[in-house]
C-alpha cells in the first residue's frame, strides 16, 4: 500500500515538474525534452549516441522502431524529488530509467563526472530490454547495460578479481529483483551482473544467439518475450543451476588472478633481486685481498729455443 503511494505521488511530482519539459531533439532512436535549448556539442553527442545504439541493436539482432523519452532535468533537487519512493540507489545515480513512466531521468549534465555518452547508453539499455522482455532479473538488466556501455575497464575488472578470491561476491540470483542494501555492495553487484552477462555471451555463444533469436520472434509478433522461457529454452538449464555454474567459474577466475598477481609481482622484484645479487658479489670481491702478481720467469742465455 506505501509502495503504491509513493509511486502516485512520484507520478504526480514527475507530471509537475516535466511540465515545463518540451521537445528539444529528436534522433534515430532518442527524444529529448528539456526546459531550455540543447547546447551545439550536446547535441552533437546525442547524434553520435545513435551509432552506439545501431550497433548494440546490430549485435544483439532485436531491432526496435521506438524511440526512447529522455528528459534532462536541469537541477539537482528536481531529480532527488524525481526519485522519491525508488529505489535507493537511485538517489545517488547519474540517471534512472522509470519503468512505470517509460522514461529516462539524467541528473544536470554538469554534475556527471562520468562519460556522458556512457550514462545515456546505459540508460538506453534498461528501457531497451523493457521494450523485449518481461520480468528480465534486475541482474540482466545491469549486467547488459553496464557491459554494453563499456563501464568495466581494466580497473574494475582486476577489483572484481580481487573482491572473488577474498571470496565477497553477489549472490545474483538472490538479487534478481532487489539491490544489495548496503552502498558499499553496490559495486561488485555491477561488477557481478556485467561478469555473468560477459559469461553468457563469450562462453557459450550459441546459447546466447538462440536467446535473442527467440526474443526476435516475440518481438516480431509484436509480444513481450518471457525472460525465463528464453533463457530455459535457449541455454537449456534454469537460472538457479545457471548461477551456480557461474559462481564456480568465478571461482576459477580468482585462481587465475592468484596465479596472475603472484607473476606479476615476481616480474616486479627479478630485476630488484638480480641488481641486490649483483651488489653482494660485488661487496665480496671488494672485500678479496690483492695477490702479488707471479714474476716473470728468466730465461738463460745459454738456453735453446725451439
Amino acid at each position: 500500500m506505501l509502495k503504491r503511494f509513493f509511486i502516485l505521488l512520484s507520478l504526480l511530482i514527475a507530471g509537475y515538474l516535466y511540465a515545463n519539459y518540451t521537445l528539444q531533439l529528436k534522433t534515430n532512436n532518442l527524444v529529448i525534452y528539456a526546459e531550455s535549448p540543447i547546447s551545439v556539442p550536446l547535441e552533437t553527442m546525442l547524434k553520435s549516441l545513435d551509432d552506439n545504439i545501431d550497433s548494440f541493436q546490430m549485435n544483439i539482432g532485436v531491432y526496435l522502431d521506438l524511440l526512447a523519452p529522455v528528459y534532462l532535468i536541469e537541477n539537482n533537487t528536481s531529480y532527488q524529488t524525481l526519485s522519491l519512493g525508488k529505489a535507493k540507489i537511485v538517489e545517488f545515480s547519474d540517471a534512472f530509467y522509470s519503468g512505470s513512466e517509460q522514461r529516462i531521468y539524467v541528473r544536470p549534465l554538469a554534475s556527471i563526472q562520468e562519460n556522458h555518452r556512457k550514462v545515456l547508453m546505459h540508460e538506453y539499455i534498461h528501457w531497451y530490454l523493457e521494450q523485449i522482455f518481461e520480468q528480465a532479473p534486475l541482474w540482466f538488466h545491469e549486467g547488459m547495460a553496464t557491459h554494453y556501455a563499456q563501464q568495466v575497464g581494466f580497473e574494475q575488472f582486476i577489483y572484481y578479481l580481487e573482491q572473488s578470491f577474498l571470496g565477497k561476491k553477489s549472490d545474483l540470483f538472490r538479487l534478481s529483483y532487489s539491490y544489495p542494501e548496503k552502498k558499499e555492495d553496490w559495486s561488485l553487484f555491477y561488477l557481478s551482473s556485467a561478469m555473468a552477462v560477459r559469461y553468457m555471451s563469450e562462453k557459450k555463444p550459441k546459447e546466447w544467439q538462440d536467446f535473442w533469436e527467440l526474443a526476435a520472434s516475440y518481438k516480431r509478433k509484436k509480444t513481450k518475450a518471457s525472460f525465463t522461457d528464453c533463457f530455459v529454452r535457449a541455454y537449456r538449464t534454469t537460472l538457479y543451476d545457471f548461477h551456480k555454474e557461474y559462481s564456480q567459474y568465478t571461482k576459477r577466475l580468482s585462481y587465475q588472478y592468484l596465479f596472475w598477481s603472484f607473476n606479476a609481482l615476481l616480474a616486479i622484484l627479478l630485476p630488484i633481486i638480480l641488481f641486490i645479487a649483483w651488489r653482494i658479489r660485488k661487496k665480496r670481491m671488494a672485500a678479496l685481498p690483492d695477490l702479488p702478481l707471479p714474476e716473470d720467469e728468466i730465461i738463460n742465455e745459454d738456453e735453446t729455443i725451439d
